[in-house]
């Protein structure tokens, strides 16, 4: 227990005394954080935020109308609506089951930052701030690359994304240069926390979980992580047909009116509070010993609003009329979280976790641009606009290499790729000589490289990841340098570019996540834990059901179960 410390003064204050009736339970969480319901001044100046600036206002409304009627329908344990047998019953009451009988409640929030969530706006956050305070909380060092797709999975398997063979958003199926694939469920061939605790013996509930689609074989339920149109994928393939009669059971959903702002957060209140109201009505009818959320909303505004907030960002202005929209999603978020705790056990143990933090975009390395400008990519015509790589007429026979997501850095290696130009004696120079060009560069706007050393780091796969799993990159970009990294698409017309004219995301992946777990069983008094990993997560949880750690994942145990 070496690791756990107390509160640190860099977050904001934090009581030092709780005083309960005996051990807090999850239910007198939710119970004390719909006190904050009954507030309704706070309401009142979350839905004027969302009103003033118009971005989601419309789904905001929404998400107001008729909650009271679907609500009354999830207390009532989950209306019918003519769904039959189609549903497993693995118990009753929330309790009991399983090889041990605990019971877990894991929330994924993509993108929620510890300086925020933690920090910043924790008071105003009243289930996160009672969990927290009754708990442990930690920051979680994410993997390399910290980019969302392989940073979740790593969190949910303990495995780093060379064993996964996940390095980005896409990957490649094979050596030809075809496009890449986005992940998905067929790319994961690691177990992931509910596999093995399936496999143990518990019954499991997953609702949007990433790289849940198509829809994997779990020994419980699962509604995939693709919220389009029509119902989302599903195991069994029977719950398909409950979740669309819910759907369709839940009020209208209008399109967002206004700009591209509104669209975006109308769209990201609709989701989040649809994968929230799925979870309750499984919860409702189920008893799970371990259910998984996970829900990217928080991630989706702070991309399009991160600089209504942060006075470094390029594009901040003071009394910018969106200012208060990011800290509603959240508070928000805390009003579902305490709202699905009154679903769970008294003796259900609660962790929210995310993979990554936030921080703001200041701009770009176009890749594949640099590398047409290093005479390393050559094109038989240029693109009239930023487009996929695939998507252009590439002279393969005379590229010696070409980016991917990710930062991700190939070699069109002769006897490996179709066309290959590079003789596989000259592999290991044009790396070094790639490695070193982009160790010189240096963003728009400064002197020379950060203190800290040069802007962009470049890696070996070999030399992050014991075993390399899958069609792995030749070099990894990473910028070292905050608030920059790279993309893949060619035809800017030159290597950098700017997040200042707002065409770019207002934010981008920060290094750091956040975890805190609420064990009622072993309360933590809202101790923090130092030097935790993503990796570390599973190994933790696995231990609260006195499950062995498999010898292959990367983590530790953080606390005994």
């Amino acid at each position: 227990m070496s690791n756990i410390q107390a509160d640190s003064g860099d977050e904001a204050a934090i009581p030092t005394t709780i005083t309960t009736t005996g051990t807090p339970r999850p239910k007198d969480i939710a119970k004390d954080a719909a006190a904050k319901k009954q507030a309704e001044q706070k309401r009142r100046r979350d839905r004027a935020a969302a009103e003033q600036a118009g971005a989601g206002r419309a789904a905001a409304e929404q998400a107001g109308a008729g909650r009271a009627a679907a609500d009354n329908a999830e207390a009532g344990h989950a209306r019918e609506v003519g769904a039959g047998d189609t549903l497993v019953s693995w118990g009753g009451g929330g309790g009991g089951g399983g090889p041990t009988g605990r019971q877990l409640l894991l929330i994924g929030l993509d993108g929620a930052t510890p300086e925020l969530a933690l920090g910043a706006w924790r008071t105003e956050l009243r289930t996160i701030d009672m969990l927290t305070s009754r708990g442990l909380r930690g920051r979680l060092r994410s993997s390399t690359p910290w980019a969302s797709a392989p940073a979740w999975q790593s969190l949910l398997t303990g495995q780093d994304p060379g064993r996964l063979g996940i390095y980005g958003a896409d990957r490649r199926v094979n050596r030809s240069y075809a496009a890449p694939i986005p992940i998905d469920s067929h790319a994961i061939r690691s177990a992931r926390i509910w596999d093995l605790l399936g496999r143990a013996g518990y019954a499991v509930g997953v609702v949007g979980a990433p790289a849940t689609t198509p829809a994997p074989r779990v020994p419980g339920h699962l509604i995939g992580d693709h919220m389009g149109p029509g119902a989302p994928a599903t195991y069994p393939a029977a719950l398909a047909e409950q979740v669309a009669l819910w759907l369709a059971d839940d009020p209208p959903a209008a399109p967002a009116a206004g700009d591209e702002i509104d669209r975006i957060v109308g769209q990201a209140y609709a989701r989040t509070e649809q994968r929230f109201r799925l979870a309750r009505r499984l919860l409702a009818r189920n008893s799970y010993h371990c259910f998984v959320l996970c829900d990217d909303g928080i991630a989706q505004v702070q991309r399009a609003l991160w600089h209504t907030l942060d006075v470094t960002h390029q594009r901040y202005s003071p009394a910018h009329p969106f200012a208060d929209l990011i800290s509603a999603f959240y508070r928000f978020v805390d009003d579902q979280i305490g709202e699905l705790l009154e679903y769970v056990g008294d003796d259900t143990a609660v962790a929210i976790a995310s993979a990554t933090g936030a921080q703001a975009l200041d701009g770009e390395l176009a890749l594949n641009d640099w590398l047409i400008g290093e005479g390393e990519l050559r094109l038989l015509e240029r693109p009239a606009r930023p487009t996929p790589l695939a998507e252009c007429a590439v002279d393969w026979p005379n590229t010696r290499a070409w980016a991917g997501d990710g930062g991700a850095i190939y070699l069109n290696l002769a006897g490996r790729e179709p066309s290959g130009a590079v003789a596989p004696d000259q592999a290991e120079p044009l790396l070094a000589s790639l490695a070193a060009r982009l160790r010189a560069l240096v963003p728009p706007g400064q002197a020379g490289p950060p203190a800290a050393g040069a802007a962009i780091e470049v890696y070996r796969p070999s030399q992050l990841y014991p075993i390399v799993e899958g069609i792995a990159p030749d070099l990894l970009a990473l910028f070292r340098q905050p608030g920059w990294r790279t993309s893949p698409l060619a035809g800017h017309g030159g290597g950098w570019l700017s997040a200042r004219g707002g065409e770019l995301d207002s934010a981008c992946e920060s290094p750091d996540g956040f975890f805190i777990l609420y064990d009622p069983l072993s309360p933590a008094g809202g101790r923090e834990l130092a030097d935790a990993s993503v990796y570390d997560l599973m190994p933790t949880l696995l231990s609260l059901f006195a499950e062995p750690v498999p010898a292959r994942l990367r983590g530790r145990v953080l606390v005994a179960g």
